[in-house]
């Protein structure tokens, strides 16, 4: 075999390669994080804070969620990446810049304040939706105004509310889903309790 038709062939491969690679990330007719109807067999290792990098994706009026949102990451020592659209011209355009901006930085979940999907964005929410889905990369909507159609771009809702009692830690529901564990698609959660997270 000659050197020119050799390397050809080992780029197809890897190519191939490749695109079952992305192809195996994307879980048939459930959203990425939402595929576990039971606790899984072999239990995930290592604690929360090695395991994770949390992308926040900010909205036009959600500034003082998304900080409470932050403070609590940072309480549970969870590594967190936020994308800001305060100031921004087109504040839903820079939202999807930042979905697809965490996509780059491979983070582990990206959380979407606020989302508004309606007729005039629905297309390129979709279109940077299904890219985060064909990474494998879960994402939760935290108090959705408009979620998308498709629920299979998105693993669960997150409505935080710091004064009910059965409300669960936002950084332990993330983590349920970044794993893949069992978990509803719509969740109370809290931001007030994350310092009892640390645990393997």
């Amino acid at each position: 075999m000659s050197r020119s038709l050799f390397c050809r062939a080992t780029s197809v491969l890897a190519c191939t390669a490749a695109c079952l690679t992305l192809a195996a990330c994307e879980p048939a007719g459930r959203a990425v994080g939402d595929t576990q109807d039971s606790d899984p067999e072999v239990a995930h290792i290592g604690t929360i804070k090695q395991d994770m990098l949390i992308g926040l994706i900010g909205s036009a009026n959600g500034v003082d969620v998304e900080r409470l949102a932050l403070d609590a990451f940072d309480v549970s020592g969870v590594d967190a990446a936020y994308s800001s659209v305060e100031g921004a011209d087109d504040p839903d355009a820079a939202a999807r810049r930042g979905v697809s901006d965490m996509i780059d930085r491979r983070a582990t979940v990206i959380v979407i304040d606020m989302i508004d999907v309606n007729d005039a964005n629905a297309d390129q929410w979709d279109a940077v939706l299904r890219q985060a889905r064909g990474t494998g990369i879960p994402v939760a909507l935290l108090d959705p105004v408009n979620p998308p159609d498709d629920d299979t771009l998105f693993a669960a809702t997150l409505t935080i509310n710091d004064r009910a009692t059965d409300a669960q830690p936002i950084t332990q529901v993330l983590a349920d889903i970044m794993d893949d564990k069992p978990h509803d698609r719509e969740i109370m959660v809290s931001t007030v309790n994350a310092a009892e997270l640390n645990r393997p």
